[in-house]
């Protein structure tokens, strides 16, 4: 028995018209934006930066271009009740042409504490400054939005009779992984929960867990589908094994657990101080009960930020981050019968072997190598044993020019079972300029960035973007 229907289409539909009904028919209309982005350079392939975190829109190719045209409405954080939605169409232009619906999404918000929320909007995942960050450990918003459904809060919400200094926040979403997969129609289980304690204090900190799961579906490796029941729900939602006697259920998931799970827990300290404001971080990693003990320490992304508070300063914030996933609780797995944890090997799963991926494109931390960038044949991740240094810093060079720099040094030593011999060290390196222009109220942004290395090649590639926004 299936219990979640493929709602990608009709519930955001279904949510949009019920939101509608809420509001008393008064429409909101959208403001929209159009874009045009020619790619073009010379080396291996385009440079990293150019493609990475860009929610799959580029391709490693050098020369291409690309069109968008995409249509917002917000919500109004005074209203009691208030919706808001999305529709983004993307189209490419290279070796290959494509069109998609990039993202298209319904959200009604109840009393700026819950959320409902249908479609694929694009997301990160719990970083202080995402536009100087490498990304978030698990969702960087490097990959394409995936369509899901979820109930969630708005950010973070005040609880009840704490005057503000606790706040909490969480989810718990259904989504669908692409078609074209090793394992075809599998589920995503995503939930999470979050706490930060401080309120107005200078000091707050913060501490969380997130839980995702790939379930359900069908793989070469078997003939029956795997459990996909109310039955399969629960256990993957409380991270149990299956039963013996299921036979749809691999052999070893009666003693593993029942879908391929991963997690991360994110931990920090914020300082807020009258003209700025800085933090540091760690989100770690998961795969399976070493990861929950540690054992694989220090593996996980290390960050502190500066974010000064007065407007287009030349430095307004600035990052650093160590990303760690070397160690994977040790290098063997077990020794003469002894299980000892090791060869976590993030990312992959041997059942859903194209692991934490959505068309091609790692989900997490783009250092972790795509698919599309390494070994796109075998849909399988080839490189997730790094050591990477980043900066991030943006600012405005003048009043009306803004500026990101990136400066990220990686060493990259494949995988433990296939490891890189030897390691291949690389060097990205991009900067971003964007200017409002006096004609038509357009804006250009043009990005340079380039790649010297043995992972990536040498490449130097330059995107340009003109964009045009206005309202109804």
């Amino acid at each position: 028995m299936l219990i979640f229907p493929k709602l990608k289409i009709y519930f955001p539909t279904f949510l949009l018209l019920f939101s509608y009904s809420l509001t008393y028919g008064q429409l909101k209309l959208p403001e929209w934006e159009a874009g045009f982005s020619p790619v073009g350079g010379f080396g291996d392939q385009a440079p990293f930066w150019i493609i990475s975190n860009r929610e799959g829109r580029f391709l490693p190719e050098k020369n291409a271009a690309s069109m968008e045209i995409a249509f917002v409405a917000e919500r109004d954080t005074g209203k009691v009740v208030d919706y808001d939605y999305g529709l983004e169409l993307y189209g490419r232009a290279g070796s290959s042409n494509d069109v998609w619906l990039h993202q298209g999404y319904a959200g009604v918000t109840f009393y700026d504490f819950l959320r409902l929320r249908a479609g694929m909007q694009s997301e990160t995942a719990h970083i202080a400054e995402p536009a100087v960050s490498s990304g978030s450990i698990m969702w960087s918003g490097n990959a394409r939005p995936m369509p899901k459904v979820e109930i969630a809060t708005p950010g973070f919400v005040d609880v009840p009779y704490t005057d503000g200094l606790v706040e909490i926040r969480g989810l718990i979403s259904h989504g669908w992984f692409e078609e074209g997969r090793y394992a075809s129609d599998v589920w995503l289980h995503h939930k999470n929960a979050h706490m930060r304690v401080g309120g107005s204090f200078p000091v707050n900190v913060y501490y969380g867990l997130d839980h995702y799961a790939k379930w359900g579906g069908s793989s070469p490796r078997q003939e029956e589908p795997y459990p996909s029941d109310l039955e399969a729900f629960s256990r993957v939602f409380f991270i149990s094994s299956a039963p013996a006697d299921d036979p749809g259920s691999p052999e070893g998931w009666e003693i593993n657990k029942i879908g391929d799970h991963l997690g991360s827990r994110t931990q920090g300290i914020d300082l807020n101080l009258d003209n700025l404001s800085a933090g540091i971080y760690l989100q770690d990693i998961m795969e399976d009960g070493s990861g929950w003990r540690r054992q694989n320490f220090p593996d996980g992304l290390w960050g502190a930020w500066v974010r000064f508070d007065e407007e287009k300063k030349p430095v307004q914030s600035i990052v650093y981050e160590y990303l760690h996933t070397t160690h994977q609780s040790g290098e063997y797995h077990d020794i003469d019968g002894d299980t000892l944890g090791g060869r976590d090997n993030y990312f992959n799963h041997g059942h859903y072997q194209s692991g934490w991926t959505y068309h091609e494109y790692t989900i997490g931390t783009p250092l972790i190598t795509s698919p599309l960038l390494n070994d796109p044949a075998s849909h399988r991740i080839r490189n997730n044993r790094v050591r990477a240094h980043h900066v991030g810093v943006k600012g405005y060079i003048t009043q009306n020019i803004a500026y990101r720099n990136f400066f990220t040094y990686s060493r990259n030593y494949g995988t433990y079972s296939r490891p890189y011999e030897p390691r291949r060290d690389q060097f990205s390196w991009m900067l971003e300029l964007s200017t409002p222009l006096d004609f038509f109220d357009l804006e250009a942004n043009v990005t340079f960035a380039a790649d010297i290395g043995d992972m990536y090649g040498n490449n130097f590639g330059m995107l340009f973007k003109l964009i045009k926004r206005g309202g109804f």
